[in-house]
This record gives structure tokens, sequence and C-alpha cells, in this order.
């Protein structure tokens, strides 16, 4: 007879995305949540994947990280791997097999309970906003500002405290990652590999540290990233953002010196074109010089760098500068008066304009272009960071040595024409 090995139910109840307790010799249907190291640790008690990998690579593909709901795997039994049950020899090791995973399903709780902050306050602040005075709102901004920043402390705190213990090596827990969808060709739920710059991250991974577990979690108010959910250390990583010139600290806004002094950042994994639009016939569409430019409104998103723009003179008084969430705002406000020019990422502007019906309206300023290098970022604070910047940086290195990272990008750019 086959040995069936059942998890006992306290391991259980610490494996998150299980919803039952799996038994080898058998099949499973991958439910959301799911990861291969969880049900590894659920059904033969080891953080070892390969043994369901291995029997599964024709349903999993060449990416163990990357599994898809619905996808049923085949359970293979121990002795058909040439392995035996890996239970806990002693009392020590059962409860290092249980602390892993209650590691994994606290930080899952962390972002989980960050996110949900963050997405509550972004709605209050905007049922505070349409029936508050323009004073009142200065006011409520204010005070949120002084929660936030509270909010971060306690939360870093409490972070802290809890890893005063024994913290388990990188290696051994689940990396989590933030990025934001809306970002054709580059980052969405629904793109193809859920965009390219998801791509590029997760086989940097792959190649440099294939047995390492990790999740990307999206939240598409980008703000909310660099504001709640990496100072409270919910997050281990967040993506894209640029890297301000912080050699040059005097020379930076407030918003980039912070940045600079809260973050460490990866090698460059992407570089994009930074544009101007303006509407056909305003002049600003075909200017040669950011001196043009003096007395106008732009517009670029909050949260993305001012860098290139403050290296130009293009701040307040200057220009006026509007900084709405999304940045379709921009495009409308262009479109609509608000706003002379956007400033925005050029293959964002081009998605954008055709999805809004723009394309004829907005017009690029093809002379004062400047190419910006995206990073993955970590936080200072995270005593895991430089750690796990190294690791992508080594797969970065490999994935551009052998072509792969060339292959990636032309492949995700050709789907976006192709699909618009």
């Amino acid at each position: 007879m086959k040995t069936r090995l059942i998890i006992s139910s306290l391991a259980l109840a610490a494996a998150t995305g299980a919803a039952s307790a799996q038994e080898a010799c058998s099949t499973y249907e991958i439910q959301p949540g799911d990861s291969l190291r969880e049900l590894a640790l659920a059904t033969y008690a080891t953080e070892d994947f390969r043994i369901i990998y291995d029997a599964n690579r024709d349903v999993i593909g060449s990416n163990p990280n990357i599994i898809r709901v619905g996808d049923v795997l085949t359970m293979p039994c121990l002795e058909d791997v040439g392995r035996e049950a890996a239970l806990p020899e002693t009392e020590a090791e059962r409860m290092a097999v249980e602390m892993a995973s209650e590691l994994v399903e606290a930080a899952e709780e962390r972002a989980e309970k960050a996110i949900a902050e963050a997405e509550a306050r972004v709605a209050e602040a905007e049922a505070e906003a349409k029936k508050a005075s323009e004073e009142a709102v200065i006011a409520a901004r204010a005070a949120a500002k002084q929660e936030l920043e509270a909010a971060r402390a306690e939360g870093a705190a409490l972070i802290r405290n809890a890893d005063d213990g024994d913290r388990p090596e990188i290696r051994d827990r689940q990396l989590l990652l933030i990025t934001g969808g809306g970002y054709a060709p580059f980052t969405d739920e629904d793109l193809p590999q859920r965009g390219l710059y998801t791509e590029l991250v997760e086989t940097a991974f792959l190649r440099a540290a294939p047995e390492q577990g990790y999740k990307i979690q999206f939240v598409n108010d980008w703000s909310s990233h660099l504001d709640l959910l990496m100072p409270t250390l919910a997050f281990d990583a967040t993506f894209p953002w640029s890297r301000p010139d912080c050699e040059a600290a005097a020379t930076l806004s407030e918003t980039d010196r912070t940045r600079c002094e809260t973050y460490n950042f990866s090698n460059p994994f992407y570089e994009v074109v930074d544009t101007f639009f303006a509407k056909e016939g305003s002049g600003y569409e075909s200017t040669r010089t950011y001196a043009d430019f003096a007395g106008a409104t732009i517009c670029r998103p909050e949260g993305w760098s001012l860098t290139h723009m403050n290296a130009v003179s293009l701040f307040e008084p200057t220009i006026t500068l509007m900084r709405p969430v999304s940045p379709d705002d921009c495009f409308h406000a262009a479109v609509n008066g608000e706003a002379d020019i956007v400033a925005i990422e050029a293959h964002l502007a081009v998605e954008a304009m055709s999805r809004l019906g723009y394309e004829h309206q907005l017009v690029e300023n093809p002379n004062l272009a400047a190419i910006k290098s995206l990073n993955v970022m970590t936080h200072k604070d995270n005593p895991d960071g430089e750690a796990i910047l190294e690791t992508l940086n080594q797969g970065l290195a490999i994935m551009q040595q052998s072509g792969e990272w060339r292959d990636i990008v032309s492949t995700a750019l050709l789907y976006q024409m192709e699909n618009g």
C-alpha cells in the first residue's frame, strides 16, 4: 500500500493559503493564496517545493513561483520520488516548521491590514473633500499627515519588536513585494505575466535564487506604497520607482530627498522616456527650451519623481504644479484646459491617450524628453533589504548576459503593439 501523509491540524493551521489538509498520492486544485512552498509544507511537512514542482513541470512551466488558480497538480507518493517523509524528528524541528509558516502568515496579515487601512483612508479623504471647504481640507490633510506619521512609527516599532527573537534567514521565508496596476504594458494583473516589469523582477529572483519564495501584491493607489505600506515594513520591496540624483541632495525637492534618505535602490532594471504632452497648437508641444514652460500649469501624477523637472528649474513658482493621484486625471485636465502640459512617461501616455480618445488632441514634445531609469526599492529599516537588492541585481546580471532580459522586453512590447 502506498504511503499517505496528512499534515497535523496544528501545522495545517499555520500553513497559509491551504484550504484543507492535503494528501500525498492524490491531486490538488490550486486555490487563491497558494504557493508550492506552502503546499509542500502541508502535504509533506517540508518546505522543499521541488517534490511537487518536479512532478508538475508540464503544468506549472519554468517558474515555480508562478502557479495559476484552477490548475490541478499531482501530489506524488514519497516512494515514487525516492524520498522518505520529512517529518520533524525532534520537538525543536517541529516547532521550527510551525514557526516558519506562522511568520509567513503574520507577514501577510500585516500586509492585508495595512492595505485595508490605506484604502479606508483614501475613501474617507475623498468623502471629506467633497463636502469640506478648502480650509477644512487643508486642515484635514495636516491632521491626516500627523496621524500617518504616528501610525508609521507605531507599526514599525511593533514589527521590530516582533522580530527581536531569532529571525529566519531570507531564503527561509516568503518575501512580500508591492506594485500597482493600470500601467500597461508594464504592470497590471490583466497583462501576460502581470506586465513587463513584474516579469523582469520575478525572473531576476528565479535566476539568482530559485529556492526563494515571494509574493507580489497589487495596490493601485501608488502614493500609498511610499506613504504608508513600505514605512510600516508590511512589504519587503516595491517597484517600479526612479532613483533621484541622491548625490546632489541640495538640488532635490523635499519629496526626492526623503526618498533618498529612506530607501535603498536596486540597479536599474529598465529605462523609460519621460516627456511632455500638450494640446496641438498651444506652442508647448514644439518649444525647444524648458524656459518656454515658465508660467504654465504642469500636471504630473502624485508619487512620480520630480527630479528631472527640478534639474531644469521647472518648479514652483516658475510653474504651477498639479499632482492628481491618477495619470488619467492629468490627461483630462490638459484636454479640459485645467493644465497646459502633462509630464509623463511616453509609453504610458500613448496607451492612456488611445484608451481615453485623446490621441488626436494631445501631442508629445519631441525636443525635451529625458531618459529615466527604474529600480526596485527597499526600506532602510528592513534588515533584509540589502540582501534582497543584491539577489535581484545578481539575477538581472544573469538575464542581461544570457539575452533573456532582451527577449522578455521584446515579447512584452510586441504584445502591446499587437493588442493596443
